[in-house]
Order: structure tokens, then C-alpha cells, then sequence
């Protein structure tokens, strides 16, 4: 099978995560100064700006010490109303043209709110609407399906948490948990990619997938969810554990197919989701098991390596599920390289194109 594009995208985020790691220091100086310090930090996003969000969300709390809540644009109401003294808000768009993203932060600077923008191009829309403007350092990336960028999204949130954490204990672990995270990258990567064309006639059949997680791991989950319905063109539900054993358990049949982010060893969560497995697979459904620091006597588990630090999980959990979306939309016959609808942003004026 043929690399694609995406699948090259996909395995150059150990590159970028070293790249971002390597230049924290002057990536983070400007947002590391500014004043005053909040006493709350809401993030804004939409899609997979959304779900980097919830994912960085763990880290940005430990770090700055006050509450951390993540809504996207249409939200603004109840944005607003988040009360606090010193409010910080992050407005994160890779492509800096997302309507509802820019209106908003407009919104929020007539109200004489500081906004800082993450984004690819400073001098777009929204880097320009911002108070500030951080580069998401990510290089080429011309496909609508965003991979690297989700991930580099992420990990560049995280690193302005750490450039304003005062538990020097804290960032010290975070920071040998990221060097390990890329180390052990390129390996997770090769074991997705020959787990995913082990079981790609087993998972093409389906028309339907379930993605289950672990609290911890549901921003992972969301976007792996997106990912797999922007690359594979059929629906693709998210839930977490605790939401599909109330009623989603009745569609279990032989027609279903959950993908499930297994917590590890030390969760609470683990051993349920192990017995969800056991019963949806007693009743016919195919299920899938990603699963950071391995899992014994399930040869359709995914073992992948674990730096054992919860707040990283999500980097494990996420390039494992875009590779099998990459592996399954190539074997469909599907360009992921071309937009399937090209006037749909231009029809609905979601992005200034």
C-alpha cells in the first residue's frame, strides 16, 4: 500500500514535537509575560481547535492554578458569564480563518478582553484580531484532516502552561515525560501502522463506529472520532464509558464496532471497560482495544509504549487512532488530499477563504 499524504503528515509528529520542544523558550517568552496573571483561562475552538483544547486542558489547570474551561465560538453567552476578575482567553485556529473564531475574538477585544491566538499564520485574521499572536509551528500541512497540526496544537498549549508553572517539580516530570513521549514515538507509530493492516478486513466492513474512552481520555477520543468520519466519509459516535453503559449498550449487535481507548493499569475505569469488551463481544459486536502500556490475552489490542504520565496519554491514545483512519480511507480509495465538498466553508461562510 502506497503512503499518502496523510499518512506522511502523520509520522512527521515526532519531528514537530521535538521541533516545539527544542524552542519553547522563545516560543512561550511573550505569553510568559503578560500581565496581569488571570484567575481564569478559557479556551476557544472549534472542531479539532476544540478538542486540542480539552486535551491541553489538564496540563493548563496544574499550571496556572485556577479553572481551565474550553467552549467553542457559539458559545459566547455562556463564555461571558465564566465570572472572574482577570479573565484569559485562548482562541485557538490552525487555518486563522474561521469565521466564528475571529468574530468572536473581536467580540471580546471591544469588550477590552486580552485574547491570545494560536494559529499557523500570524498575519491572518485571527492572529491579527488577537492582543496576541503564538505561532503553531507545524509546517506543511495542505489537507483538510488535520493530524500534526491537532497534536502540535496540543503540545504548544501545554508548553504555555509550563512557561508560567511555578511547581518546578511539576514541569520538571512534565518535560522528561515529553522527551520520552517523542522517543518512544516512532515505535508506537510502526505498531499502529501494522496493527491497523492487520485488522483493516476485519473494520472495513462496518458503516458505523464507536469510539469509548475513559474520562481522561475523551478529548482524545472526540477528535479520533472526528478523525476517523473526516477520512472514512460514515458516522463515527464518541462516548465516554460511563455515558454508553446508560442505553448505547442497546445497539449492540454484529453490526457494531467499538474502538476503545483503554485506560491503564492504575484507572478505576479499566477493569469496566475490559468488561464491556467481554460482553459486546459476546453478543457479535467487533471491538478493538488501543491500549498504552499493553494489555495481556487480547490479540486485537494495540500495545503500544506509555510514558505513564496521565496528561500525555492523549498523545499516545491519538496518532494510533489517526493511523487506522489513514490506513482504512486509503484502502476505501479515498483522497483525503482533496476536500470531498470543495464550496462547503464558501457556502456556509464558516471560513474567509
Amino acid at each position: 500500500m502506497d503512503e499518502t499524504l496523510l499518512q506522511r503528515y502523520i509520522f512527521q509528529q515526532s519531528a514537530v514535537w521535538k521541533a516545539l520542544l527544542d524552542k519553547r523558550e522563545s516560543l512561550t517568552a511573550p505569553f510568559a509575560v503578560l500581565e496581569p496573571k488571570p484567575d481564569r483561562v478559557i479556551l476557544i475552538g472549534s472542531g479539532s481547535s476544540h478538542y486540542a483544547a480539552l486535551m491541553a486542558r489538564p496540563v493548563l489547570e496544574q499550571a496556572f492554578g485556577v479553572e481551565v474551561s474550553c467552549f467553542v465560538p457559539s458559545q459566547e453567552e455562556q463564555l461571558i458569564r465564566c465570572r472572574a476578575a482577570h479573565p484569559l482567553y485562548i482562541a485557538v485556529s490552525q487555518s486563522g480563518i474561521s469565521t466564528n473564531t475571529y468574530t468572536l475574538i473581536r467580540s471580546l477585544r471591544a469588550q477590552g478582553y486580552p485574547v491570545v491566538a494560536l494559529t499557523e499564520h500570524l498575519d491572518s485574521p485571527v492572529g491579527k484580531a488577537a492582543s496576541l499572536a503564538i505561532p503553531l509551528l507545524i509546517g506543511d500541512e495542505r489537507i483538510g484532516a488535520k493530524t500534526k497540526g491537532v497534536t502540535a496544537t496540543v503540545l504548544t498549549l501545554m508548553l504555555l502552561g509550563l512557561s508560567v508553572c511555578r511547581d518546578e517539580s511539576y514541569r520538571t516530570r512534565l518535560y522528561a515525560a515529553l522527551d520520552a513521549l517523542i522517543i518512544q514515538s516512532a515505535e508506537n507509530l510502526r505498531r499502529a501502522q501494522i496493527w491497523s493492516r492487520a485488522h483493516l478486513e476485519e473494520v472495513i466492513p462496518f458503516r458505523h463506529l464507536y469510539v469509548i474512552a475513559g474520562n481522561d481520555g475523551l478529548g482524545a477520543a472526540q477528535e479520533a472520532a472526528l478523525k476517523l468520519l473526516e477520512t472514512n466519509y460514515l458516522p463515527v459516535s464518541c462516548y465516554p464509558l460511563d455515558e454508553y453503559i446508560h442505553g448505547v449498550q442497546n445497539a449492540l449487535d454484529g453490526d457494531a464496532c467499538l474502538i476503545c481507548l483503554l485506560p491503564p493499569e492504575t484507572h478505576t475505569e479499566r477493569a469496566r471497560m475490559l468488561t464491556l469488551t467481554a460482553f459486546a463481544r459476546s453478543v457479535g459486536a467487533q471491538c478493538l482495544l488501543i491500549a498504552p502500556g499493553g494489555v495481556e490475552n487480547d490479540l486485537t489490542a494495540l500495545n503500544l509504549l506509555d510514558t505513564e504520565c496521565r496528561e500525555l496519554r492523549c498523545l499516545t491514545y491519538l496518532p494510533a487512532v489517526q493511523t487506522l483512519a489513514a490506513v482504512l480511507s486509503a484502502a476505501r480509495g479515498i483522497d483525503t488530499s482533496r476536500r470531498r465538498y470543495p464550496d462547503f466553508f464558501a457556502r456556509m461562510g464558516s471560513k474567509m477563504e
